[in-house]
């Protein structure tokens, strides 16, 4: 039987307060389990990273500042993630004895997504390492293909990540909704090779003359969601929001978190 959780559909933050709120809304988790489905977006570009990569080791910190775009490391593994042209959402569970294996969870959250695309006539299946890799040696999400990944005409257009903890397990998703223009994309990293790998491998939804809104992705994730969780309509409480608040403040946006 399903339970209900929340839905959250937010607009705009800075990378900091984007990562803040979703590990408020995991920490609110240890006192009052509420499974939340969140969708958002960002105030600038943005470059999210996994919990062990070195962002100055990957990226030009000074040349990124200078573009405006921000740089933000998650609680949440995997690689360099480009924000500002995709659709990025985040599922909470509380914990819970007989709780699903974060694999299983991984294997529902990709079967979702791709009855969610075929609905909108986009070509999409997940990625089963098992017919051989696709991944690269460069610590970019886009170009590495984990299993249960979404790949559409074999290139990669949506993964997530996890974390789990004693408050809950969170994951952080992208849907890769638009291609990032090309002043962006080179400074994804360092190494001009990898630069011009993304080039090459990366793609989005809207190419071969789709056009799908945000709004539309959403309704349709929505539609096909298997997770045993129903989601409806709701909002962050007032305790998730002074907590995103002082975590955006005292943690997301400082070089302590960002860059040790």
């Amino acid at each position: 039987m399903k339970t209900t959780g929340r839905l959250i559909d937010m607009g705009k933050n800075c990378a900091a307060m984007n990562m803040a709120i979703d590990e408020a809304i995991l920490i609110a988790q240890n006192d009052q389990a509420n499974p939340t489905l969140r969708f958002y977006n960002w105030t600038k570009p943005a470059f999210s990273f996994g919990y062990f990569q070195d962002i100055s080791s990957e990226v030009d910190v000074e040349a990124c500042h200078s573009k405006g775009i921000e740089l933000v490391k998650r609680m949440t593994g995997g690689g360099t993630v480009v924000h500002g042209w995709d659709l990025t959402y985040t599922l909470i569970l509380p914990r819970k004895p007989g709780e699903n294996p974060v694999s299983e969870t991984y294997k529902l959250i990709g079967k979702g997504l791709v009855r969610a695309f075929q609905k909108l006539d986009i070509p999409a299946e997940c990625y089963n390492a098992k017919y051989g890799s696709n991944t690269t040696s460069e610590n970019i999400c886009l170009t590495n293909p984990a299993e249960n990944d979404v790949m559409c005409n074999n290139k990669k257009i949506a993964g997530v990540s996890v974390r789990r903890n004693r408050n809950g397990i969170m994951f952080q998703g992208y849907i890769s909704l638009d291609i990032p223009p090309e002043h962006i994309l080179k400074h994804v990293s360092k190494n001009p090779k990898a630069q011009q790998m993304l080039s090459e491998k990366s793609s989005a939804i809207n190419t071969d003359g789709r056009s799908i809104s945000k709004k539309a992705l959403i309704k349709a994730i929505c539609e096909t969601n298997d997770v045993g969780h129903t989601f409806k309509k709701g909002k962050l409480t007032l305790a998730e929001m002074a907590q995103s608040e002082t975590l955006a403040n005292t943690k997301y946006s400082t070089p302590a978190w960002d860059f040790l």
